[in-house]
C-alpha cells in the first residue's frame, strides 16, 4: 500500500445512526463527489482487525510505547497504564526508552527486561538505536504512544526526515512536554510500503484504565501469565489470598517494583 492522494470526505448518516465514527487507520470504501476539488463521501469502513480505545485508532501491528530517559522523568506508572491498555487489545508492544544519551541509570527498565518485553534505546542527538527501530517497523503500522515531551515526533522526523513533523520543547517548571501534536495522522515512512507506517499521536500525562476489570488486570502483566492459575483460590486477586502463585514468583520471575505496581493499579 502506497501513500494515496488524500481525499476530503463526509461519513454517510448511517454511520451516526449506528454510533460508529470512523478511526485513523480504519480501511474504508469512498466515492468521489468532485475529483477537482479531491473530496468524497464515505460510504463503508471495512471490518477492524483491532482497536485502540485511546488514542483511538484501528488496524495496528504493533504499538511503540515511548518513554524518555529523563526530561520528562521517566513515570514507571504511566508506562504501566500504557502496557495494560494496550495489552487489553491484544496488540504487539515495542517499548522504545527514547533519549538514552541521557541515561544515568537504566536500574529503571530492568524490570520491564526481566519481565520480557521488547525494549529499544534510541536518541535522536545521535541517531543512536534508529536503525534497530526502523527494522522493528519494517511490514507493519506502526502506533507511536506516550507522554508528552518523550520525542515521539522527533523520532518520526529522524526515521522519516520529510514529514518534518512539528516538535515542542520541555517545560522545565514543570518537566512535563508541551502537546504539540494535537491529533493522530498517520504516515507512510517511505515511498516503498515494506518499510512500514506509522502513527503519530498526542501525549498524555494521564492515563484511565477504569474499563479493566479488577479480575482482569493479571493476565495483563506478561510475566504473571505462566503462573496464573496455579492459585489456591480460582478467584485470586495475588493480593491478601494465601497460597498465591504470583505473590510466591514476587522476587524471583516476578520483579517486585512490577508486583507493587499491579498492586497499586488494581486499588484494593
Amino acid at each position: 500500500m502506497a501513500r494515496g492522494i488524500p481525499y476530503v470526505c463526509n461519513p454517510r448518516g448511517v454511520f451516526r445512526n449506528r454510533n460508529t465514527t470512523p478511526l485513523v487507520g480504519d480501511h474504508a470504501i469512498i466515492s468521489v463527489t468532485d475529483e477537482t476539488k479531491k473530496v468524497g463521501t464515505l460510504h463503508t469502513i471495512k471490518s477492524r482487525k483491532n482497536e485502540l480505545r485511546r488514542p483511538p485508532i484501528a488496524n495496528i501491528d504493533q504499538v511503540i510505547i515511548t518513554v524518555a530517559a529523563a526530561q520528562p522523568a521517566f513515570n514507571a506508572g504511566l508506562l504501566d497504564r500504557f502496557l495494560v491498555l494496550v495489552a487489553s487489545e491484544d496488540i504487539p508492544i515495542l517499548i522504545c526508552v527514547n533519549k538514552s544519551d541521557l541515561i544515568k541509570d537504566d536500574d529503571c527498565f530492568t524490570p520491564y527486561i526481566a519481565a520480557g518485553y521488547n525494549i529499544v534505546y534510541t536518541s535522536t542527538i545521535d541517531d543512536f538505536g534508529l536503525d534497530r527501530l526502523r527494522a522493528e517497523m519494517a511490514g507493519k503500522t506502526n502506533v507511536f504512544a506516550g507522554p508528552s515531551g518523550v520525542g515521539k515526533s522527533s523520532l518520526i522526523n529522524a526515521l522519516s526526515p520529510t514529514l518534518q513533523l512539528e516538535t515542542g520543547t520541555l517545560s522545565t517548571k514543570l518537566d512535563r512536554g508541551k502537546h504539540t501534536t494535537r491529533h493522530s495522522e498517520i504516515f507512510a515512512l517511505s515511498q516503498h510500503p515494506a518499510d512500514g507506517f506509522c502513527v503519530d499521536t498526542p501525549g498524555f500525562s494521564s492515563l484511565d484504565i477504569d474499563s479493566i476489570a479488577k479480575n482482569e488486570l493479571a493476565a495483563l502483566f506478561m510475566e504473571f501469565e505462566q503462573f496464573l492459575g496455579n492459585c489456591k483460590f480460582s478467584n485470586c486477586l495475588h493480593f491478601r489470598e494465601k497460597d498465591c502463585a504470583i505473590k510466591e514468583q514476587v522476587g524471583h520471575k516476578i520483579h517486585p517494583a512490577r508486583y507493587d505496581s499491579y498492586v497499586k493499579l488494581l486499588g484494593i
